[in-house]
């Protein structure tokens, strides 16, 4: 796998400003925008390597958010590149109360985008959604025990009772790791029966990282769905 492979679709040129240690990706709009945090998997090898805020995918990614109106951003929670949740949440935590008090954002008007590793972190939002978040988006995420995370707290399957009519936007990897494709049914199944509002985008032939090892056709059209799907959420 490449350093830092390229993300599936272009990344569009807009303007992006430094605040509390977050890199913002802004919208071209006069009025307060919505706003959506990117979540960084782990683990990963940190050695030699910029965080994942200056990655490609994420950069990718809060592009196109930027461009589609809303404020973007990728939340550096594990520098080192190991799970550790109470570190994890901290930070979070501290990026939505930065992003949400910006003169830019609409603070009514956040989602929260979680990939791979992180998955476990989406567990607390989908228990007890604050009034703020208008969506949670999952990427070929990790819900449950694997070689890649264990769950602390409380488990996803579990917390997604709580999600009611919250918009929860789940893609899918065809060619999913062994071990985590078994923890993503079981959500889904509990997300269904809860009375979430989900919506499950399926990429057959993707593996986990499809978004930047798998350029076809089939990706960008994954890719693309789900930042539809996230900017009418926050929108609604």
């Amino acid at each position: 796998m490449p350093e830092d492979p390229a993300f599936v679709l272009p990344t569009p040129d807009v303007a992006r400003t430094m605040h509390e240690g977050l890199e913002l990706y802004l919208p071209r709009v006069a009025e307060p925008a919505p706003a959506v945090l990117l979540i960084h998997g782990v683990p990963y090898s940190a050695e030699g390597r910029p965080l994942p805020s200056e990655w490609k995918i994420y950069r990718g990614y809060a592009s196109q958010l930027a461009d589609l109106g809303c404020v973007a951003a990728a939340v550096d929670h594990s520098p080192d590149g190991r799970p550790d949740d109470d570190r994890s949440n901290a930070a979070l935590a501290k990026a939505i109360a930065a992003v949400r008090a910006h003169p830019q954002v609409d603070a009514d008007r956040v989602a929260l985008w979680f990939f791979s590793g992180s998955g476990p972190l989406a567990a607390a939002f989908l228990q007890s959604p604050p009034e703020w978040l208008r969506c949670v988006a999952l990427t070929y995420p990790v819900l449950g025990d694997s070689e890649l995370v264990t769950v602390r707290d409380v488990h996803p399957v579990e917390a997604v009772k709580g999600a009611r009519g919250l918009p929860v936007v789940m893609t899918v990897a065809g060619r999913e790791l062994a071990d985590v494709a078994p923890t993503q049914p079981p959500f889904i199944d509990a997300a269904r029966a809860a009375g979430a509002r989900l919506e499950v985008i399926e990429v057959p032939n993707g593996r986990h990282g499809f978004d930047v090892l798998d350029h076809t056709d089939e990706s960008r059209r994954a890719v693309a769905a789900a930042l539809s799907a996230v900017n009418a959420s926050v929108r609604a």
